[in-house]
């Protein structure tokens, strides 16, 4: 979950840096429950690679992105 966290971090700290190239980000699914990559390319494989978990509680990370579009310092952990 870190990895992924950060991950995402990173990308959407590259989005806002070059914000005036890119109009909009779009993600193929709300929650991980939902996400085209669960069986695919095995079938019964789970994937986690969206920003909402199966019960489409937020995943610790959003705050990070959120906090990022906001101009707030983000706290290393």
């Amino acid at each position: 979950m870190a990895e992924l966290g950060k991950r995402y971090v990173d990308f959407f700290r590259l989005y806002l840096k070059h914000q005036d190239k890119i109009s909009r980000v779009t993600l193929w699914g709300v929650g991980d429950g939902d996400s085209w990559k669960n069986g695919w390319p095995i079938p019964g494989r789970t994937d986690y690679p969206l920003l909402f978990d199966r019960r489409y509680q937020a995943k610790p990370f959003l705050k990070d992105i959120i906090a990022l579009t906001q101009k707030k310092v983000i706290v290393k952990k």
